[in-house]
């Protein structure tokens, strides 16, 4: 079962130096076998189509650091839902291209991560996406670039040799062009993530990817290009 979020994907060849060093510096720390690429949520969308009675969390809970899970969190994501938005991201008169730079060291309860540092964008992304919030993780956003998820609770005192090697490396500067629509098998704990679709800042138009009818289904596109 797919699980549906925005991100910026990331996973270019001016990061993965930095990135591979990071998780080479916590290795001690880190779960074996997180295969996610490096990426940049922007929010949570929800399964695909699914119910509540056919929806199960799987590693949202702890990539995404989810407190727990309530009967009122909305697990769905409607087709209506998604169009309203890419329509969003359309029409959003404070969206282009921009940069961004990645580098420094933090740390949620379940994961250590690289800072993200930029003016605002990711912000007026959101706003401009209006994503479902009782399905969002934190209510304040930090925006980050997860390296891992820690193999066992961690005290911060047994972190501070990894995280401030972390620190110590350079920061890289990247070019966004363009917001993805990403997706991960919900029983994979770590496993990689597929590209459903990505919206270009400049052209602001959608191109779907090939994953998309796996994810998706023939239905949902068919219904959506019609």
């Amino acid at each position: 079962m797919w699980f549906l979020l925005w991100a910026l994907d990331v996973d270019v060849p001016a990061l993965r130096p930095l990135f591979a060093q990071a998780r080479q510096q916590l290795a001690p720390w880190l779960l074996h076998g997180y295969r996610r690429q490096p990426h940049v949520t922007l929010g949570l969308c929800g399964f695909p189509g699914q119910t509540r009675a056919q929806s199960s969390l799987g590693d949202r809970m702890q990539e995404h650091h989810v407190a727990g899970e309530s009967d009122s969190l909305p697990d769905a994501c409607s087709l209506a839902g998604l169009r309203r938005q890419v329509e969003g991201l359309e029409r959003s008169i404070a969206l282009s291209p921009f940069r961004m730079d990645v580098g420094g060291a933090g740390s949620f309860t379940s994961a250590p991560f690289l800072a993200v540092h930029q003016g605002g964008e990711l912000q007026a992304l959101r706003a401009a996406l209006a994503l479902d919030p009782a399905l969002q993780h934190l209510e304040d956003y930090v925006p980050h670039v997860t390296l891992g998820l820690y193999r066992e609770s961690w005290l911060r005192s047994q972190l501070q040799q990894g995280l401030r090697a972390v620190d110590g490396l350079p920061t890289v500067s990247l070019q966004v062009r363009q917001v993805q629509l990403m997706a991960y098998a919900a029983a994979d704990v770590g496993g990689p993530l597929v590209t459903v679709a990505a919206f270009d800042l400049r052209s602001r138009r959608l191109r779907w990817n090939p994953p998309a009818c796996r994810v998706l289904g023939e239905s949902w596109l068919k219904t959506w290009d019609g």
